[in-house]
């Protein structure tokens, strides 16, 4: 009989560690689901460090409440060996205080660290390089839709340009055309020259407008082409007074930035004033800055109703906000009998 009984002391010996087993298992899975769903991704991402070390301490002391149950409950009902009975009276002795004393902290919460860090530590690990790949994620997205966007406005200024330009091919060079050949059948000399005129335009059009800037002479003359051959067009019907000067031939410009305002004034001008039709023209390139004055005749006609009015310059103020921010001012005064444009930008200098 006390064989039998020794033989079952040492079997509930070797089994009572068990129970040890459980309270683990069930502190573990209640720190880490609450840990890893919860606090994690609510306080310790968001950098609410003083909440979660005031977690750290309420899962350190619901640890030590489990670990205090675990140890009466082996006290009061199974047969501890040496080692885990002096760890079930100090657990008792001390009560849920030892938790705390300095004399137990170390033994106490080496066990709760070595209990708890490694799955912990994992899911901390895995949640700040899921948030580390979301931000990554997010950026290369940001990149994309900034370069999209680039791409966007580049397209834009293109598509300005190309209709800048197709502006002035049709009905422009329509009746230049026409004008040189009544010029070139009537042997007048100004024909020749008309067909220069008209040559430097293309040439200008087909390869200097396609560069981001160009030389404010080689502007200024296209410009003057253009000029002459309106001169041409209206003949003497229309006063045409023009000034242009540029004081360095290394200042830059967009190429057909201030083109419209010209092609407007004569669009706008002498063909709908009629009588008195006149056009002023003057640009002058001088210390760095561009001035131009353009300012027309006009004859005043009553809008109809739901009237919003031509794109060009709309698309003129787009191209100068693109290229050139806040380095411009242009004032646009429409009057009764008059049309004037003023506008002056900052010119780059070609090194």
């Amino acid at each position: 009989m006390g064989a039998m009984y020794a033989i079952a002391y040492n079997r509930l010996d070797r089994n009572n560690s068990w129970v040890l087993l459980v309270k683990d298992l069930f502190a573990v899975t209640t720190i880490f689901y609450s840990t890893a769903y919860f606090i994690i991704p609510r306080w310790l991402v968001e950098g609410k460090y003083l909440l979660c070390l005031v977690w750290v301490i309420v899962i350190y002391t619901w640890w030590g409440i489990l670990s205090y149950l675990a140890a009466g409950f082996i006290h009061e009902f199974l047969l501890p060996n040496e080692r885990l009975g002096l760890y079930v009276r100090m657990a008792l002795e001390n009560g849920l205080s030892g938790l705390f004393k300095p004399a137990f902290l170390p033994f106490y919460l080496l066990d709760f660290i070595y209990l708890v860090s490694l799955p912990i530590s994992m899911k901390i690990v895995q949640a700040f390089v899921s948030i580390r790949n979301e931000k990554t994620a997010l950026e290369l997205k940001n990149t994309e839709l900034a370069l999209n966007n680039a791409e966007l406005a580049l397209n834009n200024l293109e598509l300005e340009l190309a209709f800048l330009k197709s502006q002035i091919n049709p009905h422009f060079l329509f009746n230049t055309l026409n004008n040189i050949y009544i010029l070139v059948t009537e042997e007048n000399p100004k024909g020749a020259e008309s067909i220069t005129q008209l040559s430097g335009i293309m040439n200008y059009l087909l390869h200097e407008s396609n560069r981001s800037v160009v030389s404010v002479d080689v502007e200024l003359t296209f410009l003057k082409n253009y000029i002459e051959l309106e001169k041409l067009r209206f003949s003497e019907k229309v006063k045409i007074d023009v000034h242009m000067e540029c004081d360095d031939d290394s200042y830059t410009v967009v190429p057909l930035i201030i083109f419209p305002f010209i092609e407007n004034a004569f669009k706008h001008g002498p063909k709908a004033s009629n009588k008195n039709a006149w056009v002023n023209v003057d640009i002058e390139a001088k210390e760095s800055k561009l001035t131009m004055h353009v300012s027309n005749g006009v004859r005043y006609v009553a809008k109809p109703v739901g009237y919003i009015g031509g794109i060009g310059i709309g698309n003129v103020r787009k191209r100068l906000e693109l290229n050139y921010g806040n380095s411009y001012t242009l004032n646009v005064c429409e009057e009764e009998d008059s049309y004037t444009v003023d506008l002056v930008l900052n010119l780059s200098v070609q090194e």
